[in-house]
């Protein structure tokens, strides 16, 4: 307690610092309830969109060009543009926290606390943004930086904001083999790892093929025992292809299920290839990466990038069963040819007859060849292949040999009873 004949000398300056610690206190409530840094932000951003969707929905309401089920929804939007809630955003990302150790839990990204139009992101980002998205990848793993802050001073330290900053966190092999784990750690696939993703530079956007040249032109000196094996193998196959009846008359859609495994650096949205036949990237993937390593000199580097990150899960990519099977109707109908009832009797058939009851036994499937198995082609020096109709047939079983037993179709169940 104050004593009772206290002096207004003390009391005073006792006031004055009452009040200031009074001030003090509501400007630093105040400040962190109101006036709060990334809230600022969002005010902004939400303004913004509520201006564009106003413009959108004009368009949308016009009775000549409009689309009313649009202009429907762009209202519910602009309702809640109108009134947003404020609000930290963040995305809980699969993996381990982003401090020493992973002591920090789960890992998060709050940079969409302030970016949050992501239809402005999607245009920043035209290469990225739909191959990696935000919700599943984050931003920090491209970006770096803090995610969990959202004081922009804090969230932005050793941000890289440009490509070019990205470019030049790549000094080892390591570097990039550590980006490509860590997208294989976010993925919500299972079993993915850093080869899944070497197709993808240190900024996120796909590779660039630099094509076969380039590659010889040191690997010609360095690996020549490579490149003359390559040169004299089969992997030459998309001139045999060119030159397939089936792929001459086939349509755009119909070839392009050739491009995948005869070509390199295939892409199924455009359409477009790099490189004719299976040339180096299309095994060892895209190589400007690899190739910025070797026009600096750092062979050894390369060597560790490509050793470290290959994986024969490539080849599984087109060496496959029954990989061909869409050329036989095709091919059937160029020769006018029809496969006999004991063609498809001696390759089995899908269904066969239980021998006690008569009846068909639906748990047992004989397997069917490859299209190969059942038609062989012998590529003429046109190079076009030619049906000759011939395929497994019991006459040309070596003597001595077990004969299969001969499963019956459904279509001769039906006839014979």
């Amino acid at each position: 307690m104050f004593p009772i004949n206290l002096s207004i000398k003390w009391l005073i300056p006792f006031l004055i610092f009452s009040c200031g610690l009074v001030a003090v206190s509501l400007l630093w409530v105040f400040r962190e309830t109101w006036r709060v840094e990334w809230k600022m932000y969002q005010k902004q951003e939400y303004a913004q969109m509520k201006t564009d969707m106003e413009a959108k929905l004009k368009v949308l309401e016009d009775p000549q060009w409009g689309d009313p089920k649009k202009a429907a929804l762009a209202r519910n939007s602009l309702e809640y543009l109108k009134k947003p809630r404020y609000q930290v955003k963040q995305i809980i990302l699969k993996g381990e926290g982003s401090w020493k150790k992973g002591t920090s839990g789960v890992r998060v990204d709050r940079c969409m606390t302030c970016h949050i139009n992501e239809d402005k992101l999607i245009k920043q980002h035209p290469y990225t943004a739909e191959i990696f998205a935000f919700d599943i990848y984050g931003c920090t793993v491209c970006h770096e930086g803090n995610g969990r802050a959202i004081k922009k001073a804090s969230a932005h330290e050793h941000m890289l904001e440009k490509k070019a900053d990205m470019y030049n966190r790549l000094v080892h092999p390591e570097d990039a083999i550590k980006f490509w784990k860590t997208l294989a750690g976010l993925d919500i696939r299972d079993g993915l790892d850093a080869s899944d993703f070497r197709y993808y530079n240190v900024t996120g956007e796909p590779q660039v093929y630099v094509g076969s040249t380039t590659c010889i032109k040191c690997h010609k000196k360095l690996t020549a025992y490579h490149v003359d094996f390559w040169a004299g193998s089969k992997f030459k196959t998309f001139e045999k292809v060119k030159n397939a009846k089936d792929f001459i008359e086939g349509d755009d859609n119909y070839r392009k299920q050739c491009y995948k495994c005869h070509t390199t650096g295939y892409n199924e949205k455009t359409g477009e290839y790099n490189e004719e036949n299976v040339t180096c990237e299309a095994c060892h993937g895209p190589g400007e990466v690899y190739s910025q390593f070797m026009s600096t000199g750092k062979l050894a580097e390369a060597a560790t990038l490509t050793r470290d990150t290959f994986s024969f899960k490539v080849c599984g990519n087109c060496h496959i069963p029954r990989n061909h099977e869409m050329r036989l109707p095709r091919l059937l109908a160029t020769e006018k040819i029809e496969l006999s009832s004991s063609l498809r009797e001696d390759v089995g058939a899908t269904r066969r007859v239980a021998p006690e009851e008569g009846e068909l036994n639906l748990a047992e499937e004989a397997s069917v060849p490859d299209i190969f198995t059942l038609i062989s082609f012998s590529h003429e020096e046109k190079g076009a292949p030619k049906a000759t109709g011939e395929g497994l047939r019991p006459q040309e079983v070596e003597k001595g040999t077990p004969i299969p037993e001969v499963h019956r179709t459904q279509a001769e169940i039906g006839t014979k009873g």
